[in-house]
């Protein structure tokens, strides 16, 4: 069997690969003293296995996914700080259709001009191979960095002759500040997170693999989450706490909000009435349906069809 070779994507090359739309140019053309930030940026859903030959870091503000780091996994989403290092394999899969947030592209000659220690990004921990690459943050941190991103944003925007000096000392505050925090945490999230996750997507294959009922043209029958607790080993307090910690939501919601997109595709494509998709997602009681969507997307099923002219 042939393998298949994991491309390495260019400073030049590797937008068309990473956003679903066009961000402008980087502040150099070389290579050499490549930098660029993005705001908002669209990311597709899925990004096969590459590589980039630049160093990266981005913040989530909308939606979240996984990312796949050297041989490490991680789910990411708002409050998180990620790095990628030059030629580090890396992969990503968006479970949430909206990504949003910032992006920084630069060069190692591009950092370390003017820079004494010309290895410094190379010993840092988050670019390390086997190193810990998402910094978990707490509210007040994720507005610092966001602040900090928001500063180098307008400045890559409006760039002056003198930018790739400002731009070069914001980042290089940015990096030494999550340095810093990474020390004081110990990366000890590092461990616990793995687990987690391996504990989530165990629990996202129970519960997806009975919402296959409903292309099998049965009826929905979810069930509660102590019985996926305890098929999966754990108490429904650990399973709860797992999932909340991996995704900010609780195993319920997460159910939730899977049912109430499968109900927003029936209303859309199913040629059945309102009462009948109640049904065949498990809802013994239409007006319970209507108040459960409700709650959910902010329409009644009712009112969410006269928004799309069904």
């Amino acid at each position: 069997m042939k393998q298949q070779t994991i491309p390495t994507l260019k400073s030049d090359a590797y937008h068309k690969t990473y956003f679903k739309h066009d961000v402008p140019a980087p502040l150099a053309a070389s290579d050499q003293r490549h930098f660029e930030i993005h705001h908002r940026c669209a990311l597709p859903d899925v990004i096969n296995a590459h590589r980039l030959d630049f160093y990266m870091l981005f913040m989530v503000v909308q939606g979240e996914g996984i990312h796949t780091f050297g041989t490490k996994e991680y789910y990411i989403r708002e409050n998180m700080l990620c790095f990628v290092a030059p030629h580090m394999v890396q992969s990503w899969r968006a479970e949430k259709k909206d990504q949003k947030g910032y992006f920084v592209g630069f060069s190692e000659t591009f950092f370390h001009e003017g820079f004494e220690n010309k290895h410094f990004l190379q010993e840092l921990p988050f670019f390390q191979l086997n190193g810990n690459a998402v910094l978990a943050l707490t509210e007040a941190q994720t507005q610092y960095y966001l602040t900090q991103l928001r500063f180098m944003h307008e400045e890559f925007l409006h760039a002056t002759t003198h930018s790739p000096q400002i731009l070069r000392s914001q980042l290089q505050l940015l990096i030494h500040k999550a340095h810093a925090q990474a020390l004081e945490q110990g990366h000890a999230f590092d461990t616990a997170h793995a687990a987690g996750i391996r504990l989530v997507k165990s629990f996202k294959e129970l519960y997806l693999h009975d919402f296959r009922a409903l292309g099998d043209g049965t009826g929905l029958a979810l069930k509660k989450i102590a019985v996926y607790a305890d098929t999966l080993g754990v108490s429904q307090n650990h399973l709860n706490d797992t999932v909340k910690s991996i995704t900010g939501k609780s195993a319920g919601q997460l159910i939730r909000e899977h049912l109430a997109n499968h109900a927003t595709m029936c209303l859309l494509h199913a040629d059945k009435s309102i009462s009948e998709i109640a049904y065949a997602l498990g809802f013994e009681d239409p007006s319970y349906f209507a108040r459960f969507y409700k709650s959910q997307t902010g329409k009644s099923p009712s009112e969410f069809r006269v928004s799309e002219n069904l």
